[in-house]
């Protein structure tokens, strides 16, 4: 179920597994920074898995996003306005209790598949990425751009991978939280991971599980911060520099290497992954490379206990050494609390299948108890909030509540755009039934299949809020 952002000192939402991956190496000045770094000041930083939306919500906390910009790093040192979706791995910048102010897709691979789905995993770019069909061990794996799940996987498709470090038989594996085939290679090649094997001498390579990385004449950052074994790195790299000489061999010359370390700052950091190397009577374990101290921390629900290889949320502060002594430790699963939960206006309803689009999440309503609703059942248009579990495509509804649509809260119409004026940026929404509908954009808009020169004529979705009559949109995107 979702929980309120704690207002109190100990603040802030889930930080990331994947500290652990590059969740944390690829947010640039976002408070993740160099071992030479100095904190993060007064800002916070919340890591994890997106697990639904009324504002954003991730592993179970809630953030305000309307004013936060939403970003992705698509090439060294660039971020390009993006959209988040069900299952990305995301890090959020905020510098008051709730209120995002950067929420930053952080991809943990993207390039092309090397080898076929099979026994419930597949490989790229020298990884192995597991799917989790069940939410036991970790959110179900979210699949996406035309993919419904993972035998659509094909050899050579180009895809985005969001994911958590988790270390199975001795070595380290992405459980994937979320999978998108891309319509078209991405201009940089992204691959996160531990370092390891870094060379002592000549030039400079490591190995990321099973792909050697020539690091040689890459920019590292944070700017003086040195390489070693152990940390989490996101490695950014042109298609032309990776090559496979052999069976297991591939290499990647990088263009940029991030490399993470939690600092410091005036709020509690949440860190959500998969544990490693518990060691029950110090009461350590590792969430990928962040070390956490769990020893006086509140474990929920209580007659729960960390395991390797189970998914938690950490709140807590980190020290001078780096290490993050927790507060809490909550262990997330479907059998102490909702997979995931969905505030919006109904879309693509379709009655035969009981099939329904909110907050762009498909939501299977076929088994969902409705409450508040009209007689006449579900409709498009309608304002609900739906509680459910996640399927490999969308959320399966278990509860369907109808309410009003709140003051100043996040809404979606949809129609065909016109009269769009590019100098005061707004266009006019015509709906179905004829009103028109007065949308206004602004330099933190996502736009998905279009650009505002492109958008006229277009059937569109528009998700934003309400200010008098004009809904400010946070994203406009082709109704397709």
């Amino acid at each position: 179920m979702k929980r309120p952002f704690d207002s109190g000192t100990r603040a802030v939402i889930g930080l990331a597994g994947m500290l652990v991956l590059a969740t944390l190496a690829s947010c640039g000045g976002d408070g993740v920074v160099g071992s030479g770094g100095t904190g993060r000041g007064n800002t916070g930083i919340a890591i994890g898995t997106v697990n639904g939306f009324g504002s954003v919500i991730v592993d179970g906390v809630s953030y305000d996003d309307l004013t936060a910009r939403v970003v992705s790093e698509t090439a060294p040192g660039v971020d390009t306005l993006s959209e988040v979706q069900l299952g990305d791995r995301v890090s959020i910048t905020y510098a008051g209790p709730g209120i995002a102010s950067v929420v930053r897709i952080d991809t943990a691979l993207s390039g092309p598949v090397a080898t076929a789905f099979s026994s419930g995993r597949f490989s790229m770019l020298g990884q192995t990425v597991v799917i989790n069909a069940g939410s036991g061990l970790g959110p179900t794996t979210q699949f996406g751009g035309g993919y419904l799940q993972a035998t659509d996987i094909v050899v050579g498709d180009p895809v985005d991978v969001n994911g958590v470090l988790v270390q199975q038989a001795g070595s380290w594996v992405i459980a994937a939280t979320r999978v998108d085939k891309l319509s078209a290679a991405p201009a940089y090649l992204r691959v996160s991971g531990l370092v390891g094997s870094l060379s002592a001498s000549g030039p400079t390579t490591f190995a990321l599980g099973g792909l050697t990385v020539d690091a040689s004449s890459a920019a590292v950052l944070p700017a003086g911060t040195p390489l070693a074994d152990g940390q989490a790195v996101t490695v950014l790299a042109a298609p032309a520099d990776y090559t496979v000489s052999g069976p297991g061999a591939p290499r990647l010359r990088a263009a940029q290497v991030r490399i993470a370390a939690l600092q410091s700052g005036a709020l509690d950091d949440y860190v959500s992954g998969s544990i490693s190397r518990l060691d029950a009577a110090a009461m350590t374990f590792l969430l990928g490379a962040q070390p956490v101290s769990y020893a006086g921390a509140t474990i929920t629900p209580a007659r729960a206990s960390p395991a390797n290889g189970r998914y938690v949320q950490v709140q807590g502060r980190v020290g001078s050494d780096g290490s993050l002594t927790a507060s809490t430790v909550a262990i997330r699963d479907a059998e102490t609390e909702d997979d995931s939960e969905l505030r919006g206006n109904i879309v693509a309803f379709d009655s035969a299948t009981n099939h329904l689009t909110v907050r762009g999440v498909l939501v299977d309503a076929s088994t969902a108890t409705l409450q508040g609703c009209p007689a006449s059942g579900l409709a498009n248009g309608l304002y609900v909030q739906i509680t459910g579990s996640l399927g490999t495509a969308g959320v399966v509804a278990q509860v369907i509540r109808c309410e009003s649509e709140p003051s100043g809260g996040t809404v979606e119409r949809d129609g065909v755009a016109g009269a769009v004026d590019l100098g005061a940026r707004t266009f006019t929404l015509t709906r179905q039934q004829g009103s028109t509908v007065s949308v206004e954009w602004t330099d933190t808009t996502y736009f998905g299949g279009a650009t505002p020169s492109t958008l006229s004529g277009k059937p569109v979705e528009v998700q934003g809020t309400f200010i008098g009559a004009t809904l400010v949109a946070s994203k406009v995107k082709v109704d397709d």
